[in-house]
């Protein structure tokens, strides 16, 4: 059983890809974090790719020979940034690889994948709810949810396709915009019901259900790990009684 995961050298991919590991999976990581492609290379049962996932030719590559059972695609960039002066450039660099490579991972892995693969692909709560500043990153992660939907229609029966729309998961992402000032960590905690950030893992076990048979009945859903963020409305406070209307 061989899983490819895109961008898996750190933050959910990484941790999705220690997890099926230890439960005795073959993995194979493509990420163009070089040194971080390193720590990984010396584990038993992982491949480690050097290279960009808006790589069609290396995927195809990669994909050929390998006997896919599963496929993670997590490799995702952040520039957050007011819409009305927008770089052109960063738009489309979002799209590229948070949408377009999303799309090319998974028709490319689907033309080899094993009868029975699962597909799993990272989007966010962002696609749901509207957040200053994240224009780019929401559209792209809302494109990412209709893609899993249609891909799912068209691989069933042979292939199943879903997604996790993570909440404010703490990753190196994450921390970058925390120092830059464009997140506010305490708000976070405090607006997240559950009263925490979430952590890679607890995306990653989210994952690992979707690539198991356990979930066999499940095709063309988005799970939400976001510690409650989406059910708390905009009154009120998490665990207290909310204000009416």
């Amino acid at each position: 059983m061989t899983v490819l995961i895109t961008g898996g050298a750190r933050g959910i991919g990484r941790m999705t890809a220690e997890l099926l590991l230890e439960a005795g999976r073959s993995v194979i990581v493509l990420d163009r974090d070089i040194s971080a492609l390193a720590e990984l290379r010396e584990r038993d049962g992982l491949t480690a790719v050097e290279g960009d996932a808006t790589n069609v030719d290396l995927l195809q590559s990669v994909c050929l020979d390998a006997g896919l059972t599963g496929v993670v695609a997590s490799a995702g960039i952040s520039r957050p940034g007011p819409s009305l002066n927008y770089p052109v450039q960063d738009w489309n660099e979002i799209i590229a690889v948070n949408l377009t490579a999303v799309f090319d991972t998974m028709r490319v892995a689907a033309e080899s994948a094993q009868p029975g693969a699962s597909f799993v692909a990272i989007s966010s709560v962002t696609a749901h709810q509207g957040f200053a500043g994240r224009a780019a990153y929401a559209a792209s992660k809302a494109g990412v949810e209709a893609v899993v939907r249609t891909l799912a229609v068209e691989l069933a029966p042979r292939i199943r396709v879903n997604a996790v729309a993570p909440g404010f998961i703490m990753t190196d992402i994450a921390r970058e915009n925390i120092s830059r000032g464009v997140i506010d960590s305490a708000q976070i905690r405090a607006r997240t019901p559950l009263g925490r950030w979430g952590q890679p893992i607890d995306v990653a076990r989210s994952i690992r259900f979707l690539l198991d048979d356990d979930s066999s009945w499940v095709t063309g859903s988005t799970i939400t790990v976001d510690g409650g963020w989406l059910s708390y409305g905009a009154l009120g406070t998490p665990g207290e009684p909310s204000l009416s209307l």
